[in-house]
């Protein structure tokens, strides 16, 4: 107020106090004064930022003295007077405030994110997986359902899992390689939207994808497998939860590499969990909703690559290489690590690979220290 009153408004806050005297009284001021008042008032609250909720007239105001001005700390931007009858003050303040109120704003609510179609999309197909694990389980699956959850999100998977099997079909897309096998492009993981959809298949298409992939496998060393997986989970005191975590998953693998000018290399059995083993940029991962680079069915399979002989030019087994492979999940594989199995023969061509897994389901109950909770039969609910 000083700094405008200085810049010029001092004669018209002068002429206001000759009127003041001219008309004590409101009503007899002319109404183009009073409008000229309510702009000089309004300009200063303006400039100064302040306002409050105060009911004087302009000329009471000034009459007060200006050092009621910085006192209050407050501005009336305007009121009327009519009929020798004064009316309520014209709310038009935008905001309160006053100097001695130090205290920040209340936070605003976050703003709820808006998904995109094809998060909307994903997001469908996640529950679109979860409702068939959850109805082939209790029997409950109908031909309906399991065909269109096939037409929609299996049959759009099952070639982009075929291709990552051969080095031919996937080379060029995924790094970009040239005539001379040099890579323009290393990328951390697999670039893929439809696998990157869905973070499973559910175990039961999971089995048909492993069958129709030619990885399936269910022989005499299922039982063994079986045995030493539990057997580590139970070393570990893994808690057998309902949603267990990927480090606390193992995996079991065996295996056979022979190469030329190199004596046989054997894995007779060993049990692999939630690992860091030297990576190779044949087997990517695939990121869905968070890093899936260390789970125990893709380590298993960079486990038994270190000790075969790697081709330092494209960074693959090297040719005449020959061997065999055998995993065995605990869990049902996500789409990351089903994956790295299809991977494992571009980046082994010479080797063979057999998959085999159990539900976690069919896991937790043999792990742990107390048995999970089952549902109690009719004639133990009665007792």
């Amino acid at each position: 107020a000083q700094a405008i009153m200085s810049q010029g408004y001092t004669a018209k806050w002068q002429n206001q106090q000759h009127s003041s005297q001219r008309y004590p009284d409101v009503r007899e001021m002319p109404e183009r004064r009073r409008s000229r008042w309510r702009g000089v008032v309004a300009s200063a609250a303006s400039c100064t930022g302040l306002f409050s909720w105060v009911s004087l007239s302009p000329p009471d105001l000034l009459r007060t003295g200006a050092g009621s001005i910085y006192q209050s700390a407050a501005f009336t931007l305007a009121c009327d007077t009519r009929a020798g009858k004064l009316h309520r003050p014209l709310h038009c303040v935008l905001l309160k405030a006053r100097w001695d109120n130090d205290s920040p704003p209340p936070p605003r609510p976050p703003r709820e994110k808006k998904m995109t179609d094809v998060e909307k999309q994903a997001d469908a197909i996640v529950h679109a997986v979860v409702a068939v694990e959850l109805l082939h389980w209790h029997g409950k699956l109908g031909s309906t359902l399991e065909t269109a959850f096939r037409k929609s999100v299996y049959m759009p998977v099952l070639p982009r899992l075929k291709r990552l099997m051969s080095r031919e079909a996937s080379a060029y897309e995924d790094f970009r390689m040239d005539k001379t096998g040099r890579k323009l492009s290393r990328p951390s993981r697999v670039h893929d939207a439809a696998l990157e959809k869905q973070f499973t298949l559910g175990y039961a298409f999971t089995e048909i994808a492993l069958e129709t992939l030619g990885l399936r496998h269910d022989a005499r060393w299922f039982p063994l497998a079986q045995y030493n997986a539990r057997k580590e989970l139970n070393l570990a005191d893994t808690v057998p939860e309902e949603d267990p975590q990927a480090k606390d998953l193992v995996s079991f693998c065996q295996g056979w590499i022979r190469a030329p000018k190199m004596d046989m290399v054997q894995v007779v059995g060993r049990s692999v969990g939630h690992n860091d083993a030297k990576q190779n940029i044949w087997i990517l991962p695939v990121f869905v909703d968070h890093d899936r680079s260390a789970h125990a069915e893709r380590q298993a399979l960079l486990v038994l690559l270190q000790a075969a002989p790697i081709d330092s030019a494209f960074e693959g087994v090297k040719a005449g290489t020959t061997g065999q492979i055998r995993v065995y999940a605990s869990h049902t594989p996500c789409i990351s690590c089903l994956s790295s199995m299809c991977q494992f023969t571009r980046c082994f061509e010479g080797a063979g690979i057999k998959v085999t897994f159990d539900t976690w389901k069919q896991t937790r109950r043999w792990i742990g220290p107390d048995a999970p909770d089952d549902i109690p039969l009719d004639d133990e609910e009665d007792d």
